[in-house]
């Protein structure tokens, strides 16, 4: 058999070959969930694989016993693994989990960026072997491990790495498409050993997916009181950006506004990341250290203090600006040398996106504008830039955190407040 006609022959048969038998409705081998126990939607929402395209993975065996064996690539049986997160599915309703949809629910994608966990499966390994024979019997075997990692949305992070092998011996073929690919019944195995772990099964039972940084589950912080700006007036742009600064942690940088004549500075958590000091610079090229206080991974907010050297602080305000209303960016977007650089557009919708609100605006950022202020015409915070729509998309639409909520998150308190 030339190499040629073995690939197109592989292809035709890891698109469609599946188990001569359906599988049974209760997952064999993976401990069912208590009736009536409390679980959280999960969500298949990444696939990779470590595996190089032209990696010796088996044998291709052919003959009457099959005894003539050609090379296996992982090129050549990848086609097999399709459909995988209606196969994830299937295998967590069957043992009595959650999944974010039900198997060919057109609005799948949709759902899932709302479903806090959601699991990504990377590929490292796989063995696979087919025995295809003159008398046109076809059988296969393939080891298949995966790495899972657990993300949730609520935290920002990745709460779990599993690693699961699952195995399939002799399995009855077909070249016509019945139920599932070998490729598929081989992931089916490693969702069902991911299900039996005792920390995938804690984090999907628990309401608080992954610890202590939960709002409500973690210790009342003490309240800041925060001295705001003396008078009141309104304040322009060019006097508001003297306010706004870069702060530069680790080797990317983001903005922050002074809100308090203390020093105290609001940004987003992700600008400061795990960094306990953080390097500021002010609009007239002036650089101070600031320490990073108190952070809030879930919403995405940071306090930082650094000697504010007697200049003004921001205003804030809980009141977002009414539909149509110009709002005014301030940060340093994509390279520091442009630093203080003024955007303006207009709120153009609120939205809950995670369950968290945020103001919706045309007003253009982009990175380094993270943990900017958003102003209103009176040069008042009303939002800290937080994230932008692919711009690929053919969007120009960005989302801002309402300034309300990072001062309860951080138990700030304000005049204005």
């Amino acid at each position: 058999m030339r190499w040629v006609e073995f690939a197109a022959a592989t292809a035709v048969l890891v698109a469609g070959p599946v188990s001569a038998q359906p599988l049974s409705p209760t997952s064999e081998g993976t401990p069912r969930l208590s009736a009536g126990q409390a679980v959280r939607p999960v969500a298949l929402t990444r696939l990779g694989s470590q595996v190089r395209d032209d990696q010796v993975i088996g044998r291709y065996l052919t003959g009457v016993v099959c005894v003539n064996a050609e090379r296996l690539l992982w090129k050549d049986v990848a086609g097999g693994f399709v459909n995988l997160k209606e196969v994830f599915g299937e295998e967590l309703k069957a043992a009595g989990f959650r999944p974010d949809s039900e198997p060919g629910d057109l609005f799948a994608d949709t759902k899932n960026a709302n479903t806090d966990l959601q699991v990504g499966a990377m590929v490292r390994s796989v063995d696979a072997t087919y025995c295809d024979t003159d008398l046109g019997a076809l059988t296969g075997s393939m080891t298949l491990t995966v790495q899972w990692q657990i993300y949730s949305t609520l935290r920002r992070e990745v709460v779990a790495t599993i690693e699961t092998t699952g195995a399939v011996k002799n399995a009855k073929l077909a070249r016509k498409q019945q139920v599932r690919s070998l490729g598929q019944l081989a992931f089916a195995e490693t969702v069902k050993s991911l299900l039996s772990d005792a920390h995938f099964r804690q984090l999907v039972t628990s309401p608080d997916p992954g610890g202590s940084s939960v709002v409500g589950s973690m210790a009342p912080r003490t309240p800041i009181r925060l001295v705001g700006p003396r008078g009141g007036a309104p304040v322009n742009m060019a006097q508001a950006s003297g306010s706004v600064v870069a702060i530069f942690a680790g080797s990317g940088h983001g903005s922050g506004a002074l809100i308090s004549s203390e020093g105290y500075i609001l940004t987003n958590e992700h600008v400061v990341g795990t960094a306990t000091t953080v390097r500021v610079r002010w609009s007239d090229g002036l650089e101070t250290t600031g320490t990073v206080e108190r952070t809030d991974k879930r919403r995405d907010v940071a306090l930082v203090k650094t000697s504010p050297r007697g200049r003004e602080p921001l205003a804030v305000s809980r009141t977002v600006p009414s539909l149509g209303a110009p709002v005014f960016a301030i940060g340093t977007p994509l390279e520091p040398n442009l630093q203080n650089t003024v955007t303006r557009g207009v709120v153009s919708a609120t939205r809950i996106i995670d369950g968290f609100n945020f103001i919706q605006s045309d007003t253009p950022v982009t990175h380094g504008n993270s943990g900017g202020p958003l102003l209103d015409e009176k040069g008042v915070v009303v939002g800290i830039t937080h994230s932008i729509i692919d711009p690929t998309k053919g969007s120009a639409l960005n989302f801002f955190i309402p300034v309300g909520d990072a001062l309860d998150f951080l138990a700030l308190e304000t005049p204005a407040a």
